[in-house]
């Protein structure tokens, strides 16, 4: 029987949660961990929160969710990363990487030899990701984004990892469901599904704001799927999930100042106005209309845009 587990420089005994920090290698932060090694044999699942570091509910979900992980009621492994990117949290820096800015988040599965989020998203994939058998990553709003709670799968070739996804972002009393086949290339549920291992994003909290609330459902959220998995002995709570196959982005193609004509959580329609694009003097540059319709899960609140910005995503 295996009597101690280790993950890089981390190593915990049978039964033991350890804190400490993990070294990755060519990376010059250290990432927070928790590692804990279950009392019993059972499947091993990663935690994340931080891949982008201006998400704040998402860090302070991870963090507690590993600090209240007790190995002695756990069948199984966990690895909690609270703030997998710790350069951009202490940058505070919205969707990159503040040395070579680029998005965590659109590079996986990393390079080697490439630049800071590239090497960061290889370690984390060779070293973390690749050594478990589940995913579950934390997002929300980063600090100019408004969303309504959703949780994505990646629609994999391979049906039962896909099938597995599924059912895992089903487990959050989150309303929206969204089955994503690459409209967010580089992710991490997208690589760890890529890879054979069921995964997921589950977002909630926004506009930098650090919301108790909602930190306490995806809490609850990763409990569930810890449960539904067998690590955990909670009761598998259901929830009612909208399930959505359309994850529709808009995006700037110019600098300019964004003026949105709909709110996060609205339905609107094809051909709807979103929004309009301005330029310094208020003159309309460009309006935005949708594309299908559906429901506005996030909005990026703030008025100064650049070119390739992000602007909103509908699911329908």
């Amino acid at each position: 029987m295996e009597k101690e587990w280790k993950v890089l420089n981390v190593s915990a005994a049978k039964g033991e949660k350890v804190k400490s920090y993990l070294e990755l290698p060519s990376i010059e932060e250290k990432l927070p961990v928790f590692l804990v090694n279950g009392s019993q044999k059972g499947p091993t699942v990663l935690v994340m929160g931080g891949i982008h570091g201006c998400e704040y509910t998402s860090i302070d979900a991870a963090q507690k969710i590993g600090a209240a992980l007790d190995p002695e009621e756990m069948k199984g492994k966990a690895i909690v990363l609270p703030i997998a990117n710790p350069a951009a949290f202490y940058a505070r820096s919205i969707y990159v990487h503040p040395k070579d800015h680029k998005n965590l988040n659109r590079v996986f599965p990393g390079n080697q030899h490439g630049s800071d989020a590239e090497r960061l998203a290889y370690w984390l994939n060779e070293a973390v990701m690749k050594k478990v058998d589940y995913v579950i990553d934390l997002h929300g709003g980063d600090m100019i984004e408004a969303l309504v709670p959703f949780t994505i799968y990646h629609a994999a070739e391979d049906r039962k990892v896909q099938e597995t996804s599924k059912g895992m972002a089903s487990l959050f009393e989150i309303s929206y469901v969204i089955g994503s086949s690459g409209q967010v290339p580089g992710s991490t549920y997208g690589c760890a599904a890529e890879q054979g291992i069921p995964a997921i994003i589950a977002e909630a909290g926004q506009q930098g704001i650090m919301s108790g609330q909602d930190s306490e459902m995806l809490q609850r959220g990763v409990r569930n799927v810890l449960a539904s998995l067998g690590i955990l002995a909670d009761e598998v709570q259901k929830a009612d999930s909208v399930y959505i196959s359309v994850f529709d982005w808009y995006r700037s193609d110019r600098r300019g100042l964004w003026y949105p004509h709909i709110r996060v959580g609205e339905e609107v329609a094809k051909g709807q106005l979103l929004g309009r694009l301005a330029d310094e003097f208020g003159d309309t540059l460009q309006e935005i209309r949708s594309h299908t319709d559906g429901v506005v899960l996030f909005l990026v609140s703030s008025l100064a845009i650049n070119d390739g910005d992000p602007l909103l995503a509908i699911g329908a």
